[in-house]
């Protein structure tokens, strides 16, 4: 199947697809767009499941070109534009990328460029072949090590399906869109399109675009970061300020890539009459956990393992604890990725006996089979609603000569959520200054993953068998 040709066999042409500012794009003129795309790629790299890289700006231009690619039958691999040089030519080397797709608009463009790709790899073309690959994006995973998870069209499918049963996504739905596509594109904007919905785009992240383009188009839906929900709460107190005027159309909210504080739901509600939903999305297994229908009654809680899926907590000995006792949490269900790509490790490897997928976060389930999280994963980060895992950091500070020891965590933000904080030990020599340190990470990572400060130590904290502790004491 190819999940991309199963939007355009269901939708209305005549009914918008993406709407902005004083503009709108039917479903017609996307399928057709998107086709010529897919044309040109089917012409140039007729080998089923072809990974092309995508560097495109948030906005109607990355979904035209992210769906040809699915439509000629290749698999798409985004690639964030903050991302520096260095870390794109690793990506492109580690799954042999045959070309990377760059957006362009220049007279007799026919709307992308093609930059070459890595050198072929036998072996993984091999571990592909008959999968039909529709999707491979980069994450740390719940170890720190670089990974490329692999979706096929398949379990795109399925987990589009699972999560709309939840959100019950249909034709009349109008989506404000904020988070960014290259980490959120695969099952949010496909979800969308395939139940008919039409995406709005807003001129700016600021509060007034916000609102301005929810009230214009009719907005319907907000699936967000914490970060967007605290824009729209962060006016004044006069009911003349943007943030505060009513969001009338909204029928369903939802917070995701990170915990939203009480004070700011409370206030959105005051605003809206809508308490947000807080939701677990984990990039291997969907969206597994959303608190509906009655968010207010549980603010804190993730809510329920939804349909298809279900949630298990156990203890360090890999034992179920009972309810209301924290451990670490498992969750398995329809849609889960089909492996890992660089290097490779089949669902099967990747997870637990029973096809368990440990997600690093400690939580417990109350009586009422609700799932709370005591924390996010020991080791993620999350800023804005962009998520990275600190070995990446540390493996970028420990290039430098003088650094012995490396460890970065969290430290809250009131507006991002939180931001990142390292923490060296140096070997004896001449000084080092933090400004050197942080430009050599500047130079090798993704602004949002660059320490705020860096802090000397004489030692880190250790763990009882010596490695690095990842939660302060």
């Amino acid at each position: 199947m190819n999940l991309a040709e199963e939007i355009f066999r269901h939708a209305d042409p005549g009914a918008p697809a993406l709407l902005w500012h004083e503009g709108k794009m039917t479903y017609g003129e996307l399928d057709r767009r998107s086709r010529l795309v897919a044309d040109t790629l089917r012409e140039k790299f007729p080998a089923p499941g072809s990974r092309i890289g995508l560097r495109c700006p948030d906005g109607r231009d990355h979904v035209i070109l992210a769906l040809g690619i699915l439509r000629a039958g290749c698999c798409l691999v985004p690639l964030a534009n903050e991302l520096p040089p260095s870390e794109r030519e690793r990506l492109t080397g580690e799954i042999s990328l045959a070309a990377v797709m760059i957006a362009d608009d220049g007279p007799g463009s026919p709307g992308f460029a093609l930059e070459p790709g890595g050198q072929p790899d036998p072996l993984l073309d091999r571990k592909l072949s008959g999968m039909e690959p529709a999707f491979i994006r980069f994450t740390s995973g719940t170890t720190g090590a670089s990974k490329g998870i692999l979706l096929t069209h398949r379990s795109l499918a399925d987990r589009i399906a699972a999560a709309n049963s939840a959100l019950g996504i249909r034709a009349s739905d109008r989506i404000l869109w904020v988070l960014p596509m290259s980490h959120h594109f695969a099952v949010s904007i496909l979800l969308y399109l395939r139940n008919g919905g039409a995406v709005v785009f807003p001129e700016s992240l600021l509060p007034g675009d916000l609102l301005r383009a929810a009230r214009d188009h009719a907005a319907t839906v907000f699936y967000a970061a914490p970060f967007h929900y605290l824009l729209l709460v962060s006016g004044t107190e006069s009911s003349s300020s943007p943030e505060n005027l009513p969001w009338p159309s909204l029928r369903l909210a939802v917070a995701t890539t990170a915990p939203l504080d009480a004070a700011t739901a409370r206030k959105f509600h005051a605003i809206h009459g809508i308490t947000p939903a807080q939701a677990l999305g984990v990039m291997e297994v969907g969206l597994p956990l959303i608190n509906l229908p009655r968010p207010e009654l549980l603010p804190s809680s993730v809510g329920r393992p939804q349909p298809g899926f279900e949630a298990v907590i156990r203890d360090d000995a890999g034992l179920a604890c009972p309810r209301g006792t924290a451990g670490r949490l498992f969750l398995r269900g329809p849609g889960m990725f089909d492996a890992y790509v660089a290097p490779w490790r089949s669902r099967e490897e990747a997870t637990e006996p029973g096809g368990w997928f440990a997600t690093g976060d400690v939580a417990f389930i109350n009586d009422g089979g609700s799932v709370i999280l005591q924390g996010r994963s020991v080791n993620v980060i999350s800023v804005g609603g962009m998520k990275f895992f600190p070995e990446e950091v540390e493996r970028v500070l420990r290039l430098h000569p003088r650094i012995v020891e490396a460890r970065v965590i969290a430290r809250d933000h009131p507006v991002l959520g939180s931001v990142p904080v390292a923490e060296v030990v140096l070997s004896p020599g001449p000084e080092v200054h933090q400004a050197e340190l942080i430009s050599l990470c500047r130079c090798e990572l993704a602004p949002f993953k660059v320490p705020v400060a860096i802090r000397f130590l004489e030692s880190l904290p250790k763990t009882p068998s010596g490695k690095i502790r990842r939660t302060p004491r």
